[in-house]
């Protein structure tokens, strides 16, 4: 990913952050700023306080149910909702090239298992920003904004580069009462005595076949 580093760089507040404090100031909701910004209530949590960090003082008051700006934080928000202008956007569309990094997967993912390590990765790497985004969706790397996507499957995407994270373990899962009805699942091909709530779902190819049961069955689905 391209990067620009300069001594003025490093007193700069990371532009994920400036987007999460604009989002967040004009919702007073962690929360609903991370719906607007596909990030996740943690993410903006923590890139507010890198720009706290930065200024050395609070932008919010935290209460127990609502969240309100600080006198500072005030004086602050109009200035960022300037940055909502066409203008702006596309100085802060350039402001990539100098470190906003924009990581696109699954909810699920995000939220149990990329999101909590997010604050190391920004305290090792401290130029970049992390924008979080959550989707299931296909995404086209040549006509959208997004550097990373995280995917589960075998890594086999034409024309994409892709590196292994972990592996991941499932199975089919089904009720007490309903593995009753078939006298119980004592092996793998018992489940095939069921109908299958989606079988154009992906992961029962490789489930049948990690259990050598023919694949032809989805078919007949």
């Amino acid at each position: 990913m391209p990067m620009r580093s300069t001594a003025h760089d490093e007193y700069l507040p990371p532009l994920a952050a400036i987007r999460a404090f604009e989002a967040a100031a004009r919702h007073l909701s962690f929360t609903r700023a991370g719906a607007e910004l596909g990030m996740t209530q943690a993410a903006v949590s923590y890139q507010i306080k890198l720009l706290e960090e930065r200024i050395g003082e609070p932008l919010f008051l935290r209460r127990p149910r609502d969240l309100a700006l600080t006198e500072i934080g005030q004086r602050l928000a109009p200035e960022m909702a300037r940055a909502r202008s066409p203008k702006a956007s596309r100085r802060m569309s350039k402001a990539r090239e100098d470190g906003t990094l924009i990581v696109n997967t699954m909810h699920t993912f995000a939220s149990q298992w990329l999101a909590p390590r997010l604050g190391r990765f920004q305290l090792l790497q401290p130029q970049i920003a992390v924008r979080l985004e959550t989707t299931t969706r296909i995404v086209d790397f040549s006509r959208e904004e997004v550097d990373v996507v995280v995917r589960a499957g075998k890594g086999v995407w034409p024309g994409l580069m892709a590196h292994k994270l972990l592996d991941v373990r499932f199975t089919p899962m089904l009720s007490p009462r309903l593995a009753a009805s078939i006298g119980g699942v004592r092996e793998p091909a018992d489940i095939l005595k069921l109908p299958l709530l989606d079988s154009r779902d992906p992961w029962w190819v490789i489930w049948l076949e990690a259990h050598g049961l023919p694949t032809s069955i989805l078919a007949e689905q």
